[in-house]
C-alpha cells in the first residue's frame, strides 16, 4: 500500500491540542483538508467534522465537542499554508459562511487532475485509485455525521478522505510541471478561491435560480427582489431556500405578477401556509420589481446569427476536443457548448465583444479560443484523419466571411 496509508490516526476534542494542530499546520506550510456537514434541512451547512492531513498523522478535529473552530477557519485563509482538497467547493463555502474567510492558497487534486489527463470529475476513490492504485472502501456518504458518537467505519472514512490528497497533490504537481500546465492550474485555483469568497446579494441570488425560462427584462427583475426576499427568508429560518418557495414556483410568482394574496393562491405550487405566512412580503415583493428600472440583458443575437452559431458549433466542438486531447485536458474544464456558440455568435457578428468570452481569457484563449475564432473566420479547417484525435487542422488562406 501507498506509504500514506499507514498513517497514524487521531481525534481532537480538546482546544490546547487544536491549537498544537494548528501550529503543526502552519510549520508544515501545507494540510489535506475536508469535512463532514449536514445541510438537509437547514440554509448553512452544519459542520460536524474537520479531518486534517499534516505529515504522517491523520486528524479528526471533533467541533461537537465545544471546539472553537476559528483557527481552523483562520488557516484556510492563511497564505502561508496550502490547503490541499478533492471537489472542495462546498467546504470552502461553509468556511466563509461561518467565519467569512476567503481562501488563499489552495489545491484541488480534482480540478487539477482534469488539466493531467485525469478527467476533470473524478470521484474521490476513482482518483485515489488512478494514481496510487489504492482501492478504497466508501460506505458512509450518506451518514448523520452530527451523532455522537461516530463508528469505526465512520471514522475510517473520514480518515480516508484526506488520507492520500498530499500525497495526490504532490504526484499531479509534478506530472503538470512535465506538461508546462503549472500556471494554468494556479489561474484555475484562483478563480476557486474568488468564488468561495463571494457573498450571496440580490443580484447574485436570482442568477442561481432554476429554470427561469424566458423571462422579460421587467419579469427578471420581479424575479430578482423575490429571490432575495427568499435568500434572506430562508437564512432567517435557517432552513433550505426551496423550503420556502421552490425555483419553478418563484419563477411563474415572476411571470404571473400577482398583486394580492388571492392572485398569489392562483400560482400553481404555491402553499397555503407560505402565503398566509409570507403574502403580503412576496406581493410588496413584486411592486418593488415591477416598478424598479429594468435589469439590463446582454443584448440576444440574431437568428442568422445564433442560426450559424449553432450550425458551427459542432465542428469547433471537435476542434476543442482535438486541442483538449493533445494537451491531456479535460473539455469540460474549457467551455461549455453554450461558451463556444456565445464565441462564435460574438465572432459572426462583426463587432461582438470577444474579450468578455470566457473563451477569450488566459489560458483558455491559447488552448482553443484564438483557433476556435480562426475557424470562425475561416482560417482554419478541420480535416478527418485515421488516428486520435481523428481531426487536423488545416490553414487556409482565406480572410473574414
Amino acid at each position: 500500500m501507498n506509504r500514506a496509508g499507514t498513517a497514524k490516526v487521531e481525534s481532537v476534542t480538546e482546544q490546547d491540542d487544536l491549537e498544537n494542530l494548528l501550529e503543526r499546520c502552519r510549520a508544515a506550510g501545507r494540510a489535506g483538508l475536508d469535512t463532514e456537514f449536514w445541510r438537509e434541512r437547514t440554509y448553512r451547512s452544519r459542520l460536524c467534522l474537520a479531518q486534517l492531513a499534516v505529515g504522517d498523522t491523520i486528524f479528526l478535529v471533533d467541533p461537537m465537542a465545544d471546539l472553537d473552530m476559528t483557527g481552523v477557519a483562520a488557516l484556510v485563509a492563511d497564505p502561508a499554508v496550502e490547503i490541499i482538497l478533492h471537489s472542495g467547493g462546498q467546504d470552502l463555502e461553509l468556511f466563509h459562511e461561518h467565519w467569512g474567510v476567503v481562501p488563499q492558497r489552495i489545491f484541488d487534486v480534482q480540478r487539477a487532475a482534469g488539466f493531467a489527463g485525469y478527467g476533470a470529475s473524478l470521484a474521490y476513490g476513482n482518483l485515489v485509485n488512478a494514481v496510487l492504485g489504492v482501492s478504497l472502501t466508501k460506505g458512509e456518504s450518506y451518514t448523520d455525521w452530527c451523532r455522537r458518537p461516530l463508528t469505526e467505519e465512520q471514522l475510517t472514512y473520514a480518515a480516508d478522505d484526506v488520507r492520500y490528497l498530499p500525497a495526490i497533490g504532490d504526484h499531479l504537481k509534478e506530472k503538470l510541471a512535465v506538461l508546462e500546465r503549472t500556471e494554468w492550474v494556479a489561474e484555475e485555483m484562483r478563480v476557486i478561491e474568488a468564488t468561495a469568497g463571494r457573498d450571496v446579494d440580490a443580484d447574485s441570488a436570482w442568477r442561481k435560480v432554476g429554470s427561469r425560462g424566458s423571462l422579460s427584462r421587467t419579469q427578471n427583475t420581479v424575479l430578482r427582489e423575490l429571490a432575495w426576499w427568499r435568500e434572506q427568508s430562508a437564512a432567517r429560518r435557517d432552513v433550505p431556500r426551496g423550503w420556502v418557495i421552490k425555483d419553478v414556483t418563484l419563477t411563474e410568482i415572476a411571470r404571473r405578477g400577482p398583486s394580492s394574496k388571492k392572485d398569489l393562491m392562483g400560482v400553481r405550487g404555491m402553499n397555503p401556509k407560505e402565503v398566509e405566512r409570507s403574502g403580503g412580503e412576496i406581493v410588496a415583493a413584486v411592486a418593488r420589481g415591477r416598478s424598479a428600472p429594468p435589469i439590463e440583458l446582454a443584448p440576444t443575437p440574431s437568428k442568422n446569427v445564433q442560426m450559424r452559431a449553432r450550425m458551427l458549433a459542432g465542428i469547433a466542438d471537435a476542434l476543442l476536443r482535438a486541442r483538449c486531447e493533445a494537451g491531456q485536458v479535460a473539455s469540460e474544464l474549457v467551455a461549455t457548448r453554450a461558451q463556444v456558440e456565445a464565441l462564435l455568435a460574438a465572432v459572426i457578428s462583426n463587432g461582438g465583444d470577444l474579450a468578455g468570452q470566457r473563451l477569450q481569457q488566459g489560458w483558455r484563449k491559447a488552448l482553443a479560443g484564438d483557433a476556435i475564432v480562426d475557424l470562425a473566420r475561416g482560417r482554419i479547417a478541420l480535416k478527418v484523419i485515421g488516428h486520435p484525435p481523428y481531426v487536423e487542422e488545416v490553414l487556409l488562406d482565406g480572410s473574414d466571411s
